[in-house]
């Protein structure tokens, strides 16, 4: 310090102020310099990065959504939801297609990257193509079982290598983004080192010159100090709050990208969900009405089998009745064939006495014996009817017993009927009840979507938020360019010193 005390005042402020200048100009390169690098580092996180790992989660999303819609044609009928799963199925790979190039353009001089997502680009296209040449034309066609093999063979294996392909590009993205994130902490931790080994290089420098000046420069000297203060100060805080934006901004902009591509796949779920919910409310409340044409069906099944057992009863009667009077025509048969033996035993008698009566019995002959005849037809006669009777009674007899067979059975049915009716019943209650809660379901599930879709907006926000943090690190660019001002500050009043 010896030179520095024998040299003139002049010398003294020329010398001190030279260096605090040399010392501003190195602070200002130095925060020109890893500023313009952080921002570099920052834009390029933003613009390829995070646009990447951006991308390649949403064209997962909608390949995941692609395989849901495809499952949605193989179990739902024909139909408003079958229909809204082909135009689904269309749109995301619209939007998908609309995707890769971009990816292409904005990662070509990553060999590696390239090549996994070339291979992933194939995979894509024969899975596209199966889909629409061979799998929908099946479905459409009916034929389900040969569209599940299909489904659940080729083309599973391909959705398996296709998810694999784009979970290894998202890592080897979101490590890269790591690494960049790790590198711009670690300049933001060194530029800090510097800027206050530089400030208190100044300060003592700028402590060293203010105690060899005269009182008359104190004025100066104390603006001078405060100037410096204020560099290092600044410089300090400037460089801390951008290693801190830096650092927030990659790790907000990562989380925010991940969770917004996780409530997208969540909302693309809450929609399938609520749409079988629907369903499940729509099928429930047709089988309601079936159960209740079932109730009316089983009642009137119930009506008519009683019917039918007043009108056995009735048949029933009849049919005894009619045992009744065979039983009466019987016992007048009887009569007639005692009638005839009696008869024939007269006619006897009486060709006896028209023989006895010799020439003028003959006559009285003829007339017995036309009796007798008469007699024996009458008797045989009598015989076909007590036979044929005899059958009439016998089919009276059956008649009576398959009418008393059949009162039971038609008695049976009645039972039976009613019991199907209060199961049919009770079956009906049940119906009704799960048509009800199926509908809760499906107006819950349409509330779990309006929620969900609320979160993704928030978190579109948030994402758009996170952005903006780039626009905090050029401000940093800004606040050095004060730092030079201040310097050139400090020069003018050197310089009038």
């Amino acid at each position: 310090m010896r030179w520095f005390l024998g040299l003139t005042m002049r010398a003294k402020l020329l010398a001190g102020f030279g260096l605090l200048i040399v010392l501003l100009a190195a602070v200002i390169g130095v925060a020109y310099t890893i500023t313009g690098g952080m921002r570099s580092s920052l834009e390029n996180l933003y613009r390829v990065d995070l646009a990447n790992v951006d991308d390649l989660k949403d064209i997962r999303s909608n390949q995941n959504g692609i395989r849901a819609a495809v499952l949605e044609m193989l179990s739902l009928p024909r139909g408003a939801v079958f229909d809204g799963a082909r135009k689904e199925i269309k749109e995301r790979a619209e939007e998908n297609a609309a995707r890769l190039p971009k990816l292409l353009e904005r990662n070509r001089h990553i060999p590696s990257f390239l090549a996994k997502l070339n291979e992933f680009i194939a995979i894509q296209r024969e899975y596209a193509e199966t889909r629409e040449t061979r799998l929908i034309p099946l479905i459409l066609e009916g034929k389900i079982e040969d569209a599940k093999q299909l489904r659940f063979g080729i083309q599973d294996q391909r959705d398996q290598k296709m998810r694999s392909l784009v979970n290894g590009l998202i890592s080897v993205v979101e490590a890269r983004a790591s690494d960049a994130t790790r590198r711009a902490e670690e300049e933001a931790a060194q530029a800090v080192r510097i800027f206050l080994g530089l400030a208190v290089i100044a300060l003592l420098v700028g402590g060293g010159s203010a105690g060899g000046v005269v009182r008359a420069f104190r004025d100066s000297s104390r603006d001078l100090q405060e100037g410096v203060n204020v560099l290092g100060s600044s410089a300090g805080e400037i460089l801390a709050g951008t290693a801190q934006v830096a650092s927030g901004a990659a790790e907000t902009a990562t989380a925010v990208a991940e969770t917004t591509s996780t409530v997208e796949e969540l909302k693309q779920t809450v929609q399938v969900a609520s749409q079988k919910a629907k369903y499940v409310s729509d099928s429930a409340q047709r089988s309601a009405q079936v159960s209740q044409t079932g109730k009316k069906a089983v009642d009137e099944t119930v009506e008519g089998m009683s019917r039918i057992r007043e009108q056995m009863e009735s048949i029933a009667g009849s049919v005894v009745r009619l045992s009744e009077q065979s039983q009466a025509i019987g016992e007048i048969i009887a009569a007639v064939g005692d009638l005839a033996d009696q008869s024939n035993l007269l006619a006897v008698n009486a060709a006896i006495e028209a023989a006895k009566a010799g020439e003028q019995g003959k006559g009285f002959g003829v007339v017995a014996q036309e009796v007798k005849s008469l007699a024996e037809q009458s008797k045989q006669a009598t015989g076909q009817v007590r036979t044929i009777l005899g059958d009439i009674q016998k089919a009276t007899s059956a008649a009576v017993m398959a009418t008393e067979q059949g009162t039971k059975a038609v008695a049976a049915g009645v039972r039976q009927s009613t019991e199907a009716g209060e199961s049919i019943r009770l079956l009906a209650e049940s119906i009704a009840e799960a048509a009800q809660a199926a509908a809760q379901i499906a107006a819950s599930s349409q509330q779990q979507l309006a929620g969900i879709e609320q979160v993704a907006l928030a978190m579109e926000n948030i994402k758009q938020a996170s952005a903006q943090n780039v626009a905090s690190t050029k401000q940093s660019e800004t606040a050095a360019q004060d730092l030079h001002h201040l310097g050139q500050r400090l020069k003018q009043i050197a310089e009038r010193l």
